[in-house]
C-alpha cells in the first residue's frame, strides 16, 4: 500500500470510529457530517473522500455488526436441535438479544433504508442472504424430515420469515419489548405460520419446545 492509500485508510478508520461513537451518543439523525469531521479531527472534505454520504458511513458500521452477527449464527446453526420452527425461533432470538442492545440504531437503520441508493440496497441484500440461507436450510430440513409439506412454497415462506424478523424490531421499539418478550412473540408468530405449512403428521413437531406441552 502506497503512502497516499495508507493516509486515506487511516482517515477512513478515524471517520468510522468518530461516527460510531456519535451514532451511539446522540443518534444517527442528530449526527451531522461536520460533527463527524470534528470528532475525527479531519476536514469535511476528507470525510467525503472516504464516504459518499452519512448513510454510507452508517451502513458501513452496521454492516460490520451484521457480518459479525451472521457469522456467529452460521457457527451456531449446525448445533441447534428440534424442529425447523424451533431452530428458526432460536436464530431469531439470538439475533434479537444482540441487536436490541442498540435498538435505536436498528430503528434508524430501518428508517434510512427507505430511499437509500440502489447500490446500498444491493449490498444490504447480499449480506442479508446469509440469514436467508440459514432460514432456508432449516426449512429444507423440515421438508426432508416430513415436518413440512413437500408442496410448500419455500421462497415465499422465507420471505414471510424475514418480514416477521424485521417487523418485530419496530414492535420492540414502540412497545418497549424486552428481548425475552420479543422472543416469546416470535415463537407465537412462527407457531401460527408453521401450523399452516405442517405435514399431516408433523404439526406437533413444528412448535418450538417452549410452546409444546
Amino acid at each position: 500500500m502506497g503512502v497516499r492509500e495508507a493516509q486515506k485508510q487511516a482517515t477512513r478508520e478515524r471517520v468510522v470510529e468518530a461516527a460510531r461513537r456519535l451514532f451511539e451518543e446522540v443518534g444517527y439523525e442528530e449526527t451531522t457530517i461536520r460533527m463527524v469531521a470534528e470528532r475525527a479531527g479531519v476536514s469535511v472534505g476528507s470525510v467525503f473522500t472516504t464516504f459518499e454520504s452519512k448513510v454510507d458511513i452508517f451502513n458501513y458500521i452496521l454492516f460490520e455488526k451484521f457480518e459479525a452477527l451472521f457469522s456467529e449464527l452460521q457457527r451456531i446453526s449446525p448445533y441447534l436441535r428440534g424442529s425447523a420452527c424451533h431452530r428458526i425461533a432460536s436464530l431469531m432470538s439470538i439475533a434479537y438479544g444482540v441487536e436490541c442492545q442498540q435498538l435505536d440504531l436498528m430503528i434508524s437503520h430501518l428508517a434510512a433504508s427507505h430511499g437509500w441508493p440502489r447500490r446500498i440496497e444491493d449490498e444490504h441484500n447480499k449480506r442479508r442472504a446469509r440469514l436467508i440461507g440459514l432460514f432456508r436450510d432449516a426449512l429444507d430440513q423440515g421438508v426432508a424430515s416430513g415436518e413440512l409439506r413437500a408442496d410448500v412454497d419455500l421462497d415465499l415462506f422465507v420471505t414471510m420469515l424475514l418480514d416477521i424478523y424485521v417487523r418485530n424490531y419496530r414492535r420492540a421499539y414502540y412497545e418497549r419489548l424486552t428481548p425475552e418478550d420479543l422472543s416469546a412473540l416470535t415463537e407465537r408468530q412462527l407457531n401460527l405460520l408453521f401450523a399452516g405449512a405442517a405435514a399431516e403428521n408433523g404439526g406437533a413437531e413444528a412448535q418450538p419446545r417452549s410452546a409444546q406441552g
